[in-house]
């Protein structure tokens, strides 16, 4: 799983995120929880909730064709 999951953050969340300087780290994946870390102009923004349920939880879910929850680390 960690291997689609950090394909889905290469190839599809990090371009898109860094067209407003924004980044995405993955931290960890333990069975269906996948930690992750905002940066760049995405640190500490309000709307990084939102992120991840528009765009980093479906990018994840459709990388590894289940169900994954995500959870965002300082």
């Amino acid at each position: 799983m960690r291997e689609q999951i950090e394909a889905a953050i290469r190839e599809r969340l990090s371009p898109l995120f860094a067209t407003e300087g924004g980044t995405l780290e993955l931290v960890d994946v333990q069975d269906a929880v996948v930690r992750v870390r905002f940066g760049g102009s995405y640190r500490g923004c309000p709307s990084v909730s939102y992120m991840v349920a528009a765009y980093v939880a479906p990018a994840f879910r459709e990388a590894t064709g289940g169900d994954v929850r995500v959870e965002v680390v300082a």
